[in-house]
């Protein structure tokens, strides 16, 4: 109700005031435990706690997983002397002869002794001084082993030699004689040599004969002491084999073993001696912690039985609450049913009873109102002269109505429409005042959410476009006026829509509440943030130069890419901005925003998450884009474009596969333009894809002319992403096929990799599909996008092209080697063909041979040419002499470390032809060290000395290539340039004898050709 002021007339009378008493209700007696004892139970409770937590931890010796450690690492140091041990007696009594694993072993002891040094945390302080010291020793005893072996190798190599060049000698002399005894003694002699066959008198009486029959006969004097010298170089060297045995075996490492696991088991059965105690008081805090909870137990029993006494009390006190209410509901009255508020006062104004509503409006109970003025409620809205005159009317009429702000008992204003009338006795005079009114906040409320959303977004307050063009026009004229800067900002968020189909519209929407709250905060509150639709603001701001608004820019970027909370976890979003400044760019309003626009598209191009500033120059730029698309359009329409064939080899079996189409502009003016002068400015998707519905149908044309004229070649064709994605890609494509039935089976798609894994599942039906119409589809430029196993595992294509950036500096690039063969023996054990792109000369294709890459395409094999001159072409093309080499033997992963050495010294003699051309200096070049080399035994078609010469001169050709390359890298970082120079044809003569050399061993060790598995037969598809 409105403020009523006292009325003068004191004899208006008024009505007795109604009162209400409720019965008193017995206070409801405290059950609780005392304070302290909580503070009590509680505190010893948490000493136990710590005490048994405590004593947990240090009954606990030790983690198992460091004590079985570091057993396991001395039981291998055990094992791996053991091993060293058992191999020199293997060797010295030759059951083997590979002395490669002593090394193994001590290097697998020493190793493991090292790792034994960082001892383990179970050792305690006070054992580790006398732990350490013996691993020290263990260590000294092993590294003394070790240091031993190379003298025993040294004996070991040379007794192998001698007896290897016995059974020679022996053979030279028994070409020369006849004499049967003399070949019995030599049989005896030879034998002799042989481990656990030679008897010492029949060896040396041997040796008597031989001499007695040197001295007999001249003419057998020479291969008898070869034969003899070679005897005695065998004793020689194994008497100093056996000596380097007995120097490495007295070296007692056992002893030393097991000292370390003496002093390490009485160091960990201290520790468990300690820890047992600690467990004994585990024991007795536990007996102590259960006593403490029973007592705890009890004295919470004692609690329940007081508190079910104290809620017997309080369903009394319910009771006798239920009862009052029933006597107050018997009170009510009839206008306390009424919506509205209803007031009744006296004639002097005073309140003297009000309705439910009233309370319910205004937020006073009857009993605060009861005998007070309305004037308590007045809001300060109203001056005086608006109450004389409300009062006036009243006065004089009767009753008065209209809208009036009071103010609720919580020092809320709100709005209320208040009609007062004057209620008389029979004599004509005012006895009370009945005011009734109702609360209009929700009225209100209307009418300003009625503006609100003509001019705001309904989803997140900001700004409409109707607010936002009248803000534009002030802010302009505001910048004119001021001499600042106004900018322009368009917002567009990145990668909004994967939240929109991965959580709902729902979720969509609270994160565009997020990032208009977060606009917000960025800015200040006299700059606008406004949505215009979807995921598009506009932002307008003014700063007294473009530095201050670059920095606010930056802050808007930053708080875009808070996370927002979407769904159940958090979402990340970064926004593309394009902004323009006035008063640099002039313009209407309207053109500033879509400046703004068009710079936010190039802000997207970029990558997103950054903004763009709006350049006269990328406008033309974006001008003369869509006059070059239409300017292709009327090329097309003119006949201008052409498709020139490049043709794709197997190179072992020297056949043509097919042929990929390759677009070429015969422009008019400029002439034959390839792909890379138009393609790269194309930017409308329409015209991408008519593009490429063209080259399909040429494609299919050329294909069906060739197959009419005898020569049925494949004939691949390059596929956009845009085309491939387009929704009715396959049918066209069926409706092409059908137009050229005799060459539906000749086409080929090629699919970058990168198209193919924006949507994996999407390609692979596409794929799929092709499939079911005759068309093959290879994966394109392979290698330049992510690579995915998984996703090469579930697209159903069955050739991969490996793309030309790794092919082509495959003879000088060890790093596009390893990827190239990396790449192939993925597809090979994918069971896919690959095809190498790039292939520019002999080389390149011997390579890849030799890798297993048979198939190839590049200007090594032919260069794109016209349609016509193909098929004279095939007739006559017969692959190098170079590949049909390589294509008569089988290639292994074997010949792999020759091929990497190769590649290796080409690129180090690169380098060094680079910085003497260009007379720079560098600092100490290395040549790679030589791969580890294939076993000779891979070799079937060599001896076994032969082998160990072909291995003896790859390491001698490449150390000799190593030397040389060191005097020229020394004398460059001297800066002698010219001696550098000089010294470059004998490395050069070196280069080349490494080459054959790694060339000849890899001959070597490939198998014939007669004896390589059967190999997928050549079919005429497409690669």
């Amino acid at each position: 109700m409105s403020a009523i002021p006292s009325v003068p007339p004191s004899d208006w009378g008024g009505l007795p005031a109604r009162t209400t008493t409720p019965a008193a209700l017995p206070e409801p007696r405290a059950v609780s435990l005392p304070r302290a004892w909580y503070l009590r139970a509680g505190a010893m409770a948490a000493l136990l706690l710590g005490a048994l937590t405590l004593t947990y931890l240090r009954a606990d010796p030790a983690p198992a997983s460091a004590h079985m450690a570091f057993l396991c690492q001395l039981l291998s140091v055990r094992e791996a002397d053991a091993g060293l041990d058992t191999h020199l007696l293997s060797l010295q009594a030759g059951r083997t002869v590979d002395d490669r694993p002593l090394s193994q072993f001590a290097a697998e002891a020493t190793h493991q002794i090292l790792r034994m040094e960082a001892l383990p945390d179970v050792v305690p302080v006070a054992d580790r001084p006398a732990l350490q010291q013996s691993l020290n020793a263990l260590r000294t005893a092993m590294d003394a082993k070790a240091a031993a072996l190379p003298e025993f190798r040294r004996a070991q190599l040379g007794l192998a030699q001698a007896q290897a060049r016995l059974p020679d000698a022996a053979q030279d002399l028994l070409q020369v004689t006849e004499t049967t005894p003399l070949r019995a003694a030599t049989q005896r002699y030879v034998l002799g040599f042989l481990p656990g066959r030679g008897d010492g008198k029949d060896t040396a009486d041997a040796a008597e004969t031989l001499r007695a029959a040197a001295q007999n006969d001249p003419a057998l004097a020479l291969p008898i002491q070869r034969l003899l010298a070679e005897g005695d170089a065998i004793r020689r060297l194994r008497t100093a084999r056996d000596e380097a045995i007995d120097a490495v075996r007295r070296l007692d490492t056992a002893a030393h073993i097991q000292a370390v696991q003496r002093r390490y088991e009485q160091s960990w059965q201290r520790l468990d001696a300690q820890a047992h105690g600690w467990r004994v008081v585990l024991f007795v805090l536990a007996m102590l912690m259960a006593t403490y909870l029973g007592w705890i137990f009890l004295q919470w029993h004692r609690m329940q039985r007081q508190l079910a006494g104290a809620h017997g009390e309080l369903q009394r006190r319910y009771q006798a609450q239920l009862a009052a209410e029933q006597r107050l509901k018997l009170h009510a009255t009839a206008f306390e049913n009424a919506y509205d508020g209803i007031t009744l006062t006296d004639a002097r104004g005073n309140i003297v009873d009000v309705n439910p509503a009233f309370c319910r409006i205004t937020g006073y109970s009857r009993a605060e109102v009861i005998g007070r003025n309305p004037s308590m409620m007045q809001s300060g809205r109203h001056d005086r002269a608006f109450y004389t005159a409300m009062w006036k009317r009243i006065l004089e009429t009767g009753n008065w109505n209209g809208e009036i702000w009071n103010r609720n008992k919580y020092g809320e204003v709100y709005p209320e429409l208040l009609s007062i009338s004057a209620i008389r006795d029979g004599h004509g005079k005012v006895s009370n005042f009945v005011a009734v009114f109702a609360d209009i906040r929700h009225l209100k409320a209307q009418e300003k959410q009625l503006a609100r959303m003509a001019y705001y977004d309904a989803l997140t307050g900001l700004p409409n476009r109707v607010l936002l063009a009248d803000r534009l026009q002030h802010a302009v004229a505001r910048a004119r006026g001021r001499a600042t800067v106004l900018a322009v900002c368009y917002m567009d968020l990145d990668n909004f829509k994967p939240v929109n189909d991965g959580h709902g519209h729902a979720a969509g929407d609270l994160a565009l509440v997020q990032v208009a709250r977060h606009l917000q905060a960025a800015v200040q509150p006299d700059d606008t943030v406004a949505r215009t639709g979807g995921d598009e603001f506009v932002l307008l701001f003014e700063r007294s130069d473009t530095e201050g608004c670059h920095r606010m820019l930056q802050q808007v970027i930053d708080a875009i890419a808070l996370p927002l909370q979407v769904g159940s976890g958090n979402h990340l979003l970064t926004g593309s901005i394009g902004v323009t400044f006035f008063p640099q760019d002039e313009v209407e309003p309207e053109a500033l925003l879509r400046h703004a626009d068009q710079a936010m598209y190039r802000a997207k191009q970029a990558g997103g998450g950054r903004f763009h500033v709006f350049d006269a120059e990328d406008d033309r730029h974006a001008r003369d884009v869509g006059h070059h698309a239409q300017r292709l359009r009327q090329a097309m329409r003119n006949g201008e474009l052409v498709l020139h064939y490049q043709p794709k080899v197997d190179m072992r079996l020297g056949t043509v596969l097919g042929a990929e189409a390759l677009i070429r502009w015969q422009h008019p003016e400029r002439g034959l333009l390839p792909p890379g002068a138009f393609l790269p400015l194309l930017e409308d998707d329409a015209l991408t894809i008519d593009l490429g519905e063209w080259v399909i149908e040429q494609a299919l044309v050329q294909a069906g002319r060739w197959a009419a004229a005898g020569l049925r070649l494949p004939v691949s064709v390059n596929v956009a992403s845009a085309q491939l994605q387009a929704a009715d890609f396959m049918r066209k494509l069926g409706l092409a096929l059908e137009r050229h039935p005799d060459a539906a089976d000749l086409l080929e798609l090629e699919i970058l990799e990168t198209t193919s894994l924006d949507d994996v599942v999407k390609a692979a039906r596409i794929i799929e599909q092709c499939h079911a119409l005759g068309v093959h589809v290879s994966i394109d430029d392979f290698g330049t996008g992510y690579s995915s196993l998984t996703y090469l595992k579930r697209l159903p294509a069955r050739t991969i092209k490996l793309d030309q950036s790794f092919v082509r500096e495959l003879l000088e690039d060890s790093d596009n080697l390893v990827i190239a063969h990396g790449v192939i023996r993925l597809v090979h054990a994918l069971d896919r063909r690959v095809i190498a792109e790039g292939v520019e000369s002999e080389a390149h294709g011997r390579l890849l041979l030799q890798m297993g890459c048979d198939r190839a395409q590049g200007y090594g094999v032919a260069r794109p040419m016209p349609a016509a001159d193909l098929p004279a072409w095939v007739q006559v093309w017969q692959p190098p002499q170079a590949w049909r080499d390589c294509a008569r033997v089988r290639w292994t992963d074997e010949v792999y470390p020759l091929l990497l050495a190769e590649v290796q010294a080409r690129g180090h003699l690169q380098q060094l032809r680079h910085a003497l051309q260009h007379g720079r200096r560098l600092m100490s070049p290395v040549m790679p060290p030589l791969p580890t080399l294939p076993d000779p035994a891979a070799a079937p078609t060599l001896s076994a000395i032969d082998r160990l010469a072909l291995v003896e001169r790859v390491r001698q050709e490449h150390a000799t290539v190593r030397r040389h390359s060191d005097e020229v890298g020394r004398a460059l970082a001297q800066g002698a340039i010219e001696e550098a120079r000089s010294r470059v044809d004998t490395l050069q003569a070196a280069h080349a004898q490494l080459l054959r050399a790694l060339a000849d061993m890899q001959f070597a060790l490939a198998s014939p050709a007669a004896a390589r598995q059967a190999l997928p037969a050549a079919q005429p598809q497409p690669a």
